[in-house]
């Protein structure tokens, strides 16, 4: 492990709640600090290390990186990888689709269920064991324990809520917490999404893949012209192991019926498969989800820390799991210089948290649709040498991220575009409005 966490005096139970990524990231980080670490997963064995069937792409950051590369398990990783150059954004723009390029060197994208494969693995090379198939009944937060339904009550030094979008602990926290309301948790529904995956060959691989350089990802924006009534969007990531596969994601408006989706689906990759029949069996054994908002005004109470998407959900670009490691890493590093774990939860919500939870606000307005006017000044701005990357345009692939730093960068950045696009302007026609004037009041 790093220097940040080595030689600390140890202290009694680490809990996590949850066993996805950002749970098993947290055990190998944190495994220094405690005497023991309990994991609990709510889902089987089986169904937990499920090679077969659906799974995602995920594009780790350089900041990701290295905190996989301290827990061991960047190389394990490496050895079943896609090479990732880039994103090519399509968007109509007056009736025509316009295509813009955003490359990068040195990305890759592995599957979500090769991750949890190796993630597992080091958690056995540790000697910690998953608890598969629990149920957590209860948290006392006054008196630190928890209560599982097979395990019965377990003591811990410090609980991580790390059981995703619908957490169980975060709704706990919720009815406990004494200074805010249940109701100032919440989750809002944003749009729905399907996902499956396509051999990738033929003219499905000339039009998404592109060769040895391709742009591993396509992004189609607005409504499609073919059927402009209908909010429906189209993400296709170009996958190489263990198979060459192209990945795709629709997503789209709520109400939209998922009939309906399939059918659309069917008519913008119809031409470049086989046959529909074989379109419609790849899209049946896929599977479909809700993309939603998590709010929460803490992140903690007393022993307790919310982390990951039970702490900051949000509709993701690929930042969200990134977002969820680095924060881990940050609380590392905190906890490492206090001198209690109150003292590290306090300290880490005040600063780490108050920078996730001003970006997960804007990730609400990016998902809502109601960015896009913010990234172009962004553009125009950063051309003019006057700020930085926009969050969305790749400033959390920045070698040195951070996100206390990058988040106070972009409140000043903002401040500075609203000055450039609305203060600037609006002084100026106020002095054209006060010149206009003054030229006609009666002369003396």
């Amino acid at each position: 492990m790093t220097k940040d966490i080595i030689g600390t005096k140890k202290k009694g139970c680490l809990v996590i709640i949850g066993s996805g990524p950002v749970g098993m990231v947290s055990a190998l980080m944190l495994k220094d600090h405690f005497d023991k670490v309990v994991l609990l997963e709510r889902q089987s064995q089986e169904s937990f290390l499920q090679k077969h069937g659906f799974t995602f792409p995920i594009v780790f950051t350089p900041a990701s990186i290295k905190i996989l590369e301290g827990i061991g398990a960047w190389k394990p990783l490496m050895q079943e990888k896609s090479e990732y150059y880039g994103v090519v954004i399509h968007k109509r723009m007056m009736g025509k689709e316009l295509e813009f390029t955003v490359a990068k060197e040195g990305v890759y994208a592995h599957w979500r269920n090769h991750i949890i494969a190796k993630l597992y693995q080091r958690i056995l090379d540790e000697e910690m064991q998953i608890h598969f198939d629990t149920n957590v009944e209860d948290i006392d937060f006054q008196n630190n324990f928890c209560k599982e339904e097979r395990l019965g009550n377990i003591p811990f030094n410090l609980l991580l809520g790390a059981d995703g979008m619908h957490s169980f602990t975060r709704r706990l926290m919720a009815k406990a917490h004494p200074k805010f309301t249940e109701k100032a948790f919440s989750i809002q529904l944003l749009d729905k999404w399907h996902t499956y995956r396509l051999p990738s060959r033929g003219l499905l691989r000339q039009k998404f893949d592109g060769g040895n350089r391709h742009l591993a990802s396509h992004i189609y924006l607005d409504n499609l012209a073919r059927y402009p009534a209908d909010k429906f969007r189209i993400i296709s990531t170009s996958m190489r192991q263990p198979n060459e596969e192209i990945n795709i994601l629709i997503k789209h408006d709520a109400q939209l019926d998922s009939q309906r989706v399939k059918a659309l689906n069917a008519e913008f990759f119809g031409s470049y498969v086989d046959s529909i029949q074989q379109l419609n069996e790849e899209w049946d054994a896929g599977c479909s989800g809700k993309f939603e908002h998590v709010q929460t005004p803490t992140f903690h109470l007393n022993s307790v820390l919310l982390v990951g998407d039970a702490a900051h959900g949000f509709q993701s670009s690929g930042d969200l799991i990134n977002l969820g490691i680095t924060s881990v890493g940050s609380f590392c590093k905190i906890l490492n210089k206090s001198r209690s774990i109150p003292e590290a939860l306090q300290n880490y919500d005040e600063t780490v948290g108050d920078s996730l939870r001003f970006y997960a606000s804007y990730a609400l307005r990016r998902g809502e649709g109601k960015a896009i006017n913010e990234m172009v000044m962004f553009v125009i701005a950063r051309k003019l040498g006057i700020v930085g990357d926009h969050p969305s345009l790749h400033s959390n692939f920045e070698e040195d991220f951070e996100i206390q730093t990058s988040m106070a960068r972009y409140k000043k950045d903002l401040l500075k575009v609203k000055l450039l696009f609305y203060g600037i302007p609006t002084i100026l026609l106020s002095l054209v409005g006060l010149i206009f004037m003054i030229g006609f009041l009666p002369q003396s």
